[in-house]
């Protein structure tokens, strides 16, 4: 049987990673999202507006993941959570998913990101290191809770940064 994911916050977070500073820092403190912290830097100031420049951020920031990740990429409605949390709970080590609550008012992008920065500001994450393929892998466990599980998150530390840099690169057409 396939190892699973441990999906608890009781672990010691290793606050003292540069990566994790650079990760914490970008995602709540300079979160993307407009009107989501007073530091953060939108998401329009990155020349990502529009339609044509989400796409595109949406595409360059799967094609950054894992393989597996676009297969398992679920910006959702309320009423589809449930289902997709079932479908991606059998998903190991070191693969990737993205299962969340998209906002109406917000892009999907938007949606992601405030996702990602709420679970990092309300502590409902854990980082663990996997072995796979003799190769040890950091992944971030993300969750996002208001009333209910609005997004499960599994990304690998990697995938954070790459995402970063790429929002803050900018769009390109």
């Amino acid at each position: 049987m396939a190892p699973k994911y441990k999906r608890t916050f009781d672990n010691k977070i290793a606050m003292n990673s540069s990566n994790f500073q650079k990760i914490l820092d970008f995602y709540l403190f300079r979160c993307p999202v407009e009107g989501t912290s007073f530091r953060g830097v939108p998401f329009s100031e990155h020349g990502w507006s529009g339609t044509k420049q989400f796409a595109k951020l949406k595409k360059l920031l799967l094609s950054a993941s894992s393989t597996d990740l676009a297969s398992n990429y679920y910006p959702c409605k309320k009423e589809e959570l449930s289902g997709k949390f079932d479908k991606v709970s059998s998903i190991s080590p070191v693969n990737e998913y993205c299962v969340f609550l998209k906002n109406e008012e917000n892009t999907v992008m938007q949606s992601l990101f405030s996702a990602i920065r709420n679970a990092f500001a309300h502590g409902s994450f854990s980082v663990r290191e996997y072995t796979s393929d003799g190769r040890k892998t950091k992944v971030y466990f993300i969750v996002n809770y208001k009333a209910y599980l609005k997004a499960e998150i599994v990304l690998q530390e990697s995938t954070l940064l790459r995402w970063m840099k790429i929002v803050e690169d900018g769009y390109s057409g």
